[in-house]
């Protein structure tokens, strides 16, 4: 496990976040919100309690990106840093792994919305088991 604090943040420097304890998971996310919400056919989430979790600079915007799930990013740059259903707001995030300052920090451990799944995107991290997310079909 990775020394604590872990930071991160966005693109342009005006968001900065820092966490505290453990994560408790991270998954390659293939759906559609988030391939439409990266402009990337994957997204790679970690887990936080959200007690964990604070932001030391700037400001989130949240918009809600489905009648479940809400998304908070820079207002300023757009990266994306911030997943949660609205079920678990203030209990637990998923955070953009590729905001860390280390990405190499958190580790995946599964898929999920992989009948989502691009293509041309096939033999992407075979190794990794597959789990059905909360809103797969």
């Amino acid at each position: 496990m990775p020394g604590f604090p872990l930071e991160g943040g966005c693109l342009c420097g005006a968001v900065r976040y820092r966490m505290n304890g453990e994560y408790e998971g991270c998954a390659h996310c293939h759906c559609r919100m988030c391939q439409k919400a990266s402009g990337a056919p994957v997204v790679t989430w970690f887990t936080v309690k959200e007690d964990d979790f604070d932001i030391v600079r700037g400001t989130l915007k949240f918009r809600q990106s489905s009648e479940h799930a809400e998304r908070g990013f820079c207002p300023d740059c757009g990266t994306q840093i911030l997943f949660r259903y609205l079920k678990d707001r203030g209990r637990s995030a998923d955070i953009a792994a590729a905001t860390l300052d280390d990405p190499d920090a958190v580790e995946p451990s599964f898929q999920i919305h992989v009948g989502s799944r691009i293509g041309w995107m096939h033999g992407f991290d075979p190794a990794l088991p597959v789990r059905k997310g909360a809103l797969e079909r």
